[in-house]
């Protein structure tokens, strides 16, 4: 499908041609992606599906004498989150399969408090073509929680990606969220 910004019979991008169009951006910053609220409800149901029902995460009445002062969210549900944070930070439009591929150099800095908002900033860090017609991009992410100047947690996350077969360049962004892919529920 042609976008509304390509000219009439312009052929496909290939994958080398999306790898230099990344490659042209590398270091760039991309982002504030939109903010994120981190709530007591998404913060139970992480608990519940990796089975860490530590105090410090759920408890109000306990953690309010804890180290924090208040419930903060899982390192790990902040980590899980990058995906999502960085979905508006780069056109993927291009792509027919996305898959998150490695994460490295993952720092926890300061807490998430629950009810606390955040984003992420983040930069192209690398890129490069795969075995199996994938295209490899690192980006270095930063989650920012509202209110502070020091991110919660810093991550190198490598996504790899295939071409659709009617791809087209990317644009710069920031883009629109993709849509909500969960099917309604039944009642």
């Amino acid at each position: 499908m042609r976008w509304a910004s390509e000219p009439e019979g312009r052929p496909p991008a290939t994958l080398p041609d999306i790898a230099r169009w990344y490659e042209e951006r590398i270091g760039r910053e991309l982002g504030p992606s939109p903010w994120h609220e981190v709530t007591a409800e998404d913060v139970r149901r992480f608990a519940d599906a990796t089975h860490d029902w530590q105090w410090i995460h759920l408890d109000e009445e306990r953690a309010a004498s804890g180290p924090y002062g208040v419930p903060v969210a899982h390192g790990f549900y902040t980590l899980a989150l990058v995906p999502h944070l960085t979905s508006t930070l780069l056109d993927l439009r291009w792509t027919a399969l996305g898959l998150n591929y490695r994460v490295d150099r993952v720092r926890f800095h300061t807490p998430v408090p629950v009810g606390s908002r955040v984003r992420a900033l983040a930069h192209i860090k690398s890129v490069r073509t795969r075995p199996r017609d994938f295209l490899e991009a690192v980006l270095a992410v930063s989650v920012m929680v509202e209110g502070e100047s020091r991110p919660a947690c810093t991550v190198d996350h490598a996504r790899l990606y295939q071409a659709a077969p009617d791809a087209r360049l990317p644009e710069d962004g920031p883009v629109e969220a993709p849509p909500d892919p969960r099917p309604e529920p039944v009642p």
